[in-house]
């Protein structure tokens, strides 16, 4: 085992900053050469203390920093343009048109890294969480973890590619959005009341059945 300290976060091993334990292959191989971790001398105990208040200044600063990067995300406004599918038709021949229109693919987090990186703050797609699978148009939620434990939430709108006025689109999609989710809201109570309905009901014709038998027993 070899002990090390994190220059960034490793997930399910440490913050940055901090004084670890690992394998030597995973230290030397891996976290090392990749600029995630430097070498933590622990030839007396003087030097650890003096390698372990140079993690927490590590971890300090990048606390400071990850702070300014997410206060920079969060003040951001992300909108995504996408090609969305052509109109279904019905058998009439007529287009339906659809209040959230279907993407051609989805947005992933590589976009939102790429997007973020257009903005001058580069973060690894890997630290970014979309929150909701991305297949129409809309307003979603994603997170950006950032070092020192801090994280960023950015919201981020998906519009037709080619709409002239940015503005009313965000706004249209957003509300088609809660529309079409109040729909299905109502659609799942009816089926909910009707799936009762019909319970009832059979339990009573079991019950009418019951007492056809018995008469016919007397």
């Amino acid at each position: 085992m070899m002990r090390i300290i994190l220059k960034e976060d490793v997930p399910n091993l440490g913050v940055v900053g901090d004084l670890v334990s690992v394998k030597d292959g995973y230290g030397r191989n891996y976290l090392i050469p990749h600029g995630k971790a430097i070498f933590a001398s622990v030839r007396s105990v003087k030097e650890l203390e003096h390698q372990q208040r140079l993690a927490s200044h590590r971890r300090a600063l990048a606390t400071v920093e990850a702070e300014k990067g997410k206060a920079r995300i969060e003040g951001l406004s992300v909108v995504m343009s996408a090609k969305v599918a052509p109109p279904q038709f019905d058998d009439d021949g007529n287009a339906v048109q659809e209040k959230l229109q279907r993407l051609f693919g989805t947005v992933t987090n590589r976009d939102i890294a790429k997007v973020l990186a257009g903005e001058g703050v580069k973060v690894d797609h890997r630290r970014v969480t979309v929150k909701d699978s991305v297949r129409t148009v809309g307003k979603f939620m994603s997170s950006v973890r950032l070092d020192g434990g801090i994280e960023a939430e950015l919201p981020f709108w998906v519009i037709p590619q080619g709409a002239a006025d940015v503005e009313a689109e965000k706004a249209r999609v957003e509300a088609a959005q809660v529309a079409t989710v109040k729909e299905a809201e109502e659609a799942e109570a009816m089926a909910a009341e009707a799936a009762i309905a019909a319970s009832q009901a059979m339990a009573a014709e079991e019950t009418d059945a019951f007492d056809d038998t018995r008469y016919e027993d007397d």
